[in-house]
């Protein structure tokens, strides 16, 4: 008995409280999706963003965070010039920059006979990624201090993703020096004296280099979690040529003399 009036005065007490409440009946304004699409797309679409997400089932793809994307190739920014000694004075002649197995190399390179290199362009975040159906986004391993890469949107914690720098325009592919140039983590000369802000160091005995960045870029005799070789790793900078991605490759093998 005593139970059932407990809840006869709970209840009383609910149904007075909502009593007290106004209600609003008035109609509220409805607001259709496309209008609220139109709304948010018109500033994106201003700044380049993509509008839509990311979905392979209705084929929208990920965008860019730029509206005037610049479109390069990295080669080492070094030429033999006549009378030089290709073994002392210009080792990284006709050396290119290719995405190898999660590392970034520069390898010997002709376009005649090798594939075509790597299309990479900066955003407005200062973040690098490569122009290709499935891209990829370069960063900074901040363990090693390695320049790599990775599919986008897995980025490991220990990385630094922005802070590249592209300057300059170089059409016709000049080198040594380059009138165009990647930089990390500040634009080309202004943060490091001597050749450049990377550092070329060999993969063994391939004729290879994997490529780091600049070991200034930490405490003075702490250059990175791994030891490099001093006398073995060379400091270049890289300089970006001018590419087309639309181009098709030009991969005709020259007639002989």
């Amino acid at each position: 008995m005593r139970t059932d009036l407990v809840l006869c005065v709970m209840a009383a007490g609910m149904v007075s409280a909502s009593a007290i409440l106004p209600r609003d009946d008035s109609p509220q304004p409805s607001v259709s999706v496309t209008e609220l699409k139109e709304k948010y797309a018109t500033p994106a679409k201003q700044k380049g963003y993509s509008t839509e997400p990311y979905s392979q089932k209705s084929g929208k793809a990920w965008r860019p965070k730029t509206s005037h994307p610049e479109f390069f190739s990295l080669r080492v920014d070094e030429a033999c010039a006549a009378g030089d000694n290709p073994v002392t004075d210009c080792p990284f002649n006709n050396y290119a920059i290719r995405l190898e197995q999660g590392i970034v190399i520069a390898t010997p390179y002709n376009r005649f006979f090798d594939p075509r290199l790597p299309i990479f362009f900066v955003d407005d975040d200062t973040e690098l990624y490569t122009v290709s159906k499935k891209p990829l986004q370069l960063y900074v391993d901040t363990v090693t201090g390695a320049l790599r890469y990775s599919p986008l949107g897995f980025l490991p914690p220990n990385s630094i993703a922005f802070s590249f720098f592209k300057t300059g325009n170089n059409p016709l592919g000049v080198l040594s020096p380059s009138p165009a140039q990647l930089s990390w983590p500040s634009t080309q000369g202004r943060t490091f004296p001597g050749n450049g802000p990377w550092s070329l160091c060999p993969l063994g005995n391939t004729q290879q280099y994997q490529v780091f960045v600049n070991r200034e870029n930490y405490e003075s005799g702490l250059p990175s979690g791994v030891i490099k070789d001093e006398q073995e790793c060379q400091v270049r900078s890289l300089a970006a040529v001018n590419a087309n991605p639309w181009k098709a490759a030009t991969s005709q093998i020259p007639a002989p003399n």
